[in-house]
């Protein structure tokens, strides 16, 4: 069997394509079948993917609508068969793949708990059994006898979990029914997921949402053009999908700026590239003020890529340009590997001013005793012009997206924690300070 690093692979997918017969009426189906001459086009939503994930993974799948992100899904949960290409799954499956999947809109809610412990193989006994629990981490007890249809998204997608983890599922997988819950029921979907996993089971979670991802997975796979272009770190993964979303961004509107040009000029507005792969990019802006060097020092200016907290860290930014604009925003965001930004500094809120600008100049930022906790962390330091309230486009300067690391360790006991909060403790026993 596959095994991914020393773990035994549940799901392995090996040089797998799908692909799609598209037709422009749907009378050539007809005129095909009969004449057994091609009246189609054909389209590939998938080519070529391998990968596998091992016992008790949390996988996530990012891409662009159309990327191929539900073919693949359709294909795993047996929905849908590849045109060529193996795919083993080695454990039983509960799968969302979309709100309210395996659900009647005009059931209610109790009835719909039925209907889709059934469709999930459960028993009507089983179904019985679990209610209550069920209902009750659903938090939907006064809603139950109501049609299903009449549930918000976020209702929806309550019930929807709730009855898909109710049967403890070796691999589960879920499309987007995450991303319709509120922040608290987000949370304790992700405890439930955990649960499942430390239980040993896999999950694989496909969503749009990156910091979703980056927050709830190990790993990450990125599809595009029905191709998987990037396996591993969800940090380093979701960067790039977003630099790719970026790009296509300001392609687009660099191609309504050429169309607008072109009610008055003779020339023809260029088609808009969808930003192949080959042009992702960290680092953008109008570059009328560049950052010429970033790095992260110890107390003795020496680089740093690894430290213990408390330890004292300092950040040092080069920078070099032209221009008469005056406050300019300089400013460093340091955001942990799951996404969540731990903690912003802005040259304004130190009372310092930068610009105008006709040379070059450093700044130096000493944090003093480092109160990250202990995990990897991504700097993105960037220049831009605050004239409008809100960045836009045009204002950025240069951005460096998520380019410099630092790994942060923990002496001690080795806490999971967000910050290394100061402290002073004041024990007392028998009425004598100590």
């Amino acid at each position: 069997m596959t095994k991914t690093g020393a773990t035994l692979s549940v799901i392995t997918v090996d040089g797998v394509s799908k692909r799609y017969r598209l037709y422009s009426r749907p009378i050539d189906r007809i005129i095909e079948f009969v004449t057994g001459r091609a009246r189609h086009q054909p389209y590939w939503g998938l080519r070529d993917v391998s990968f596998s994930i091992g016992v008790g993974e949390i996988v996530g799948v990012v891409g662009r609508n159309g990327a191929g992100k539900s073919t693949l899904l359709r294909l795993l949960t047996g929905i849908s068969t590849p045109t060529s290409g193996d795919i083993t799954i080695r454990a039983r499956m509960s799968a969302i793949l979309e709100l309210g999947s395996g659900f009647h809109p005009e059931l209610s809610g109790r009835e719909n708990v039925y209907l889709g412990g059934a469709v999930l193989g459960m028993s009507t006994a089983e179904i019985e059994a679990r209610y209550d629990g069920i209902v009750e981490f659903a938090e939907l007890g006064p809603y139950m006898d109501m049609p299903f249809k009449t549930y918000s998204l976020g209702m929806q997608a309550r019930l929807s979990f709730s009855v898909a983890s109710c049967i403890d599922p070796e691999i589960m997988i879920i499309d987007e029914a995450l991303g319709a819950g509120d922040g608290a029921f987000i949370a304790k979907c992700f405890e439930r997921i955990r649960q499942i996993c430390a239980g040993g089971a896999t999950v694989v979670f496909v969503s749009h949402n990156t910091y979703l991802v980056q927050r709830l997975c190990q790993r990450a796979l990125w599809i595009d053009q029905g191709r998987l272009v990037a396996d591993g770190d969800p940090a380093t993964v979701c960067r790039d999908y977003e630099a790719l979303l970026r790009s296509i961004s300001q392609d687009e509107a660099m191609a309504r700026n050429r169309a607008a040009m072109s009610r008055f000029e003779d020339a023809d507005p260029t088609a808009v590239d969808l930003a192949p792969l080959s042009r992702i990019s960290h680092r953008w802006g109008t570059g009328e003020v560049r950052i010429t060097s970033f790095e992260v020092l110890d107390g003795e200016n020496h680089p740093l890529t690894a430290v213990f907290s408390h330890q004292r860290v300092r950040l040092r930014l080069e920078y070099q340009g032209d221009t008469e604009d005056r406050d300019l925003a300089l400013v460093v965001t340091i955001v942990r590997e799951d996404g969540v930004v731990a903690a912003t500094f802005d040259n304004r809120e130190a009372g310092i001013s930068i610009g105008p600008v006709h040379g070059s100049g450093t700044v130096v930022l000493d944090l003093g005793p480092l109160l990250l906790g202990k995990g990897r962390y991504l700097f993105s330091p960037h220049i831009y012009r605050d004239v409008h309230g809100v960045v836009r486009a045009e204002d950025v300067l240069d951005f460096h997206d998520r380019l410099y690391e630092l790994t942060v360790s923990r002496s001690g006991r080795p806490y999971d924690v967000a910050v290394e909060h100061p402290v002073a403790w004041h024990h007392s026993l028998d009425g004598q300070a100590q």
